[in-house]
């Protein structure tokens, strides 16, 4: 059956993709709720937040939320840090136009924290909404992954000294006190420790982004389909086939990658890895992983990861394959360990098989650490990155100096490496090409809505990127305000000409309409149903009478609004949605559940409620965001399903 999704605040499932603009934008965020006097809601910076900065000097915030009353007039919304350096002056982030609720901006903040962020909405010099996140902070982030000595298995539960460490997990941000959100375990961590080190060194706030599972193999870490020769000694998260290889499910790579993801391009400083005592010296030899292999798929994972968040992650890799004062570690580990450094895929981590006697827990008999040798550990995880942070913060140029902050309720329009603009029956059109390593014969793509002046615009930045490291390419064509009409088909089908004849594009695309985006390329989905390897809607209409309604609509069909309604069921895309069921087109879409401007009932909901009329059911999947309405949350932009959808749609499309 379909997959309806409710994300809510505060579940696991909110924990899918924070952005590219250095912060961590969850499905179902946890707002910072005003008070209600206020009627204003931030869902972004959350408290607590950590954003990672990107010179020694300053990181960017977002400030994003929404009116619960549209003004009758053009507002400007302004913010100020208190508590900086810096004189807590307010600073003008946008123009909020009139009738509109929803507004997005970015500040830069200094380096340092905890903040309390304030921001006010005045029109004439008069405050018409105010609100304020207690804690906000610019410093240092971390991804912290392996098996049980990075999570939650030490002896005595930590907690940061200072108030300065943080964790993110489950849609919120919290103090990061033992045992550390998102990792397994119910006991104590290095992280505590490390981040105080951290704190104390750099003067900023330090966030940790916890992924560790304890007992795991570095083949249990693989992406998925990766084949090796003998089994881990837990084998829950691979396979063994009919062979006799076995081969990673890719549970923990996915994981990895999902988390490393949140923070969008740049959005964490590296990811500290601490695994190997599940691969050295099993009990049955067989389980045993040779140091060769150990290094060939240590490095895959590096690699992949890598390419999956789509910019050069640093990674820390530590000598870990200690077990009992009887088995004080693995020479062949450690080699291989070692041949990480050597080979520029990793940088040194700290050596814990030297921590031993007391260090260790059960009286220095046991594998994990005791509470003495958790604060140990931290000091020297801190110990390695220090010198190396220094390093990064001194080679990373100043900031751009900003005339003032970007005034818009809107994100600007996207540029991207390997942009190309052109014409096509005389209207603009693009096309976001991959690197050129990763590009096909046929070429995967998606064809995107509504290329419009300001689209694609930032807001969509971490999704593209996501297509464009896929080896996927996006295009799209200005067809003004047609609101699906049938005028518009001429142009997308010169577009999908040039591209499939010219270019050797793929002859099925993957579309993607954005809010009205949605008209263009369903109403052109139904006129060519064997041309379409899949849709995706992001806030989507389908329905022309909830947007832009009929008055507006009727002179981009040629009618008047009154023979529109009368046709509605020969136009409008809603009506003829079984079209696409009965070609078994499949559809992800992503919805709102408070969206005022394209509701949800009339439109994604509808379009589920046709394909399960038609008994297609199952090809149509629909996330609703909770709480959420049409505007720039970053939860509709940074979903990985709907991007790994995509995705596969487009590869399906070209034969991949």
């Amino acid at each position: 059956m379909f997959c309806l999704m409710r994300f809510i605040r505060n579940t696991d499932e909110t924990f899918m993709s924070l952005t590219a603009m250095l912060l961590f934008p969850m499905l179902g965020l946890q707002a910072a709720e005003a008070n209600p006097r206020t009627a204003m809601r931030l869902s972004l910076p959350l408290d607590y937040q950590v954003h990672q900065r990107a010179t020694r000097a300053e990181g960017r915030i977002i400030v994003a939320g929404s009116l619960t009353k549209a003004s009758e007039h053009s507002s400007t919304m302004e913010a100020r840090l208190v508590g900086a350096k810096t004189p807590a002056e307010w600073q003008k982030l946008a123009t909020i136009t009139s009738g509109v609720t929803e507004f997005h901006a970015e500040m830069n903040g200094p380096a340092g924290g905890w903040y309390r962020l304030e921001v006010r909405v005045k029109h004439a010099n008069a405050i018409a909404a105010e609100t304020a996140v207690e804690h906000v902070g610019v410093g240092e982030i971390f991804v912290i992954a392996g098996q049980s000595n990075s999570a939650n298995h030490g002896e005595e539960r930590q907690q940061p000294k200072a108030g300065l460490v943080a964790a993110f997990h489950d849609g919120k941000w919290q103090l990061a006190n033992d045992p550390q959100p998102g990792a397994s375990g119910n006991g104590g961590s290095f992280i505590p420790p490390f981040g105080d080190a951290i704190a104390e060194r750099f003067k900023v706030p330090v966030g940790i982004i916890g992924t560790g599972v304890g007992a795991t193999s570095v083949r249990e870490w693989l992406p998925r389909g990766q084949r090796f020769p003998n089994p881990p000694t837990l084998i829950g998260n691979v396979t063994q086939l009919t062979t006799g290889e076995w081969e990673s499910k890719g549970t923990l790579f996915d994981r990895l990658v999902t988390r490393m993801k949140q923070p969008g391009s740049h959005g964490f400083r590296a990811v500290l890895w601490h695994q190997g005592e599940s691969d050295a010296n099993q009990k049955d030899a067989n389980r045993t992983l040779p140091g060769g292999l150990y290094t060939k798929f240590q490095e895959q994972i590096i690699l992949d990861s890598r390419r999956e968040a789509g910019w050069e992650v640093p990674w820390f890799v530590a000598q870990v394959s200690y077990h009992t004062p009887d088995d004080a570690g693995s020479l062949d580990i450690r080699a291989a360990q070692q041949a990480l450094w050597k080979s520029g895929a990793a940088l040194e981590g700290p050596d814990s098989d030297a921590m031993t006697g007391d260090l260790r827990d059960s009286g220095g008999k046991g594998v994990h650490f005791s509470g003495k040798g958790l604060r140990e550990h931290g000091a020297r995880w801190a110990g390695k990155v220090e010198p190396w942070l220094e390093q990064q913060l001194a080679s990373a140029s100043p900031p751009a100096v900003r005339a003032k902050p970007r005034a818009s309720t809107a994100p600007p329009k996207l540029t991207l490496p390997n942009t190309e603009n052109f014409t096509v029956e005389g209207r603009p059109a693009f096309v976001f090409l991959p690197p050129e390593a990763k590009r096909a014969n046929p070429q995967p793509w998606v064809f995107y809505a509504p290329t419009l002046p300001g689209y694609p615009d930032e807001a969509e930045r971490w999704m593209h990127e996501q297509f464009l490291a896929a080896g996927v390419a996006v295009a799209g064509v200005d067809v003004g305000e047609s609101y699906g009409s049938p005028k518009s088909h001429a142009v997308f089908d010169a577009l999908y000409g040039e591209l499939t004849r010219k270019r050797l594009f793929a002859m099925k695309p993957c579309l993607l309409g954005r809010s009205r985006g949605g008209l263009w390329v369903s109403s052109w989905a139904i006129a060519n149903p064997g041309r379409i390897a899949g849709l995706v809607g992001i806030y989507p209409v389908f329905d022309f009478r909830s947007y832009p309604g009929l008055k507006s609509a009727g002179p981009a069909y040629g009618v008047t609004p009154a023979e529109l309604e009368a046709r509605a069921q020969e136009f409008n895309p809603i009506a003829r949605i079984g079209v696409l069921a009965k070609a078994r087109v499949p559809a992800a879409l992503i919805h709102g559940d408070m969206d005022k401007v394209v509701p949800l009932k009339e439109n994604s909901a509808e379009f589920v409620r046709r394909y399960k009329e038609a008994g297609a059911e199952s090809l149509v999947r629909l996330i609703v965001l909770e709480g959420h309405g049409h505007d720039f949350f970053e939860g509709y932009f940074h979903s990985q399903e709907l991007v790994d959808f995509a995705i596969a749609r487009a590869r399906a499309g070209a034969g991949h």
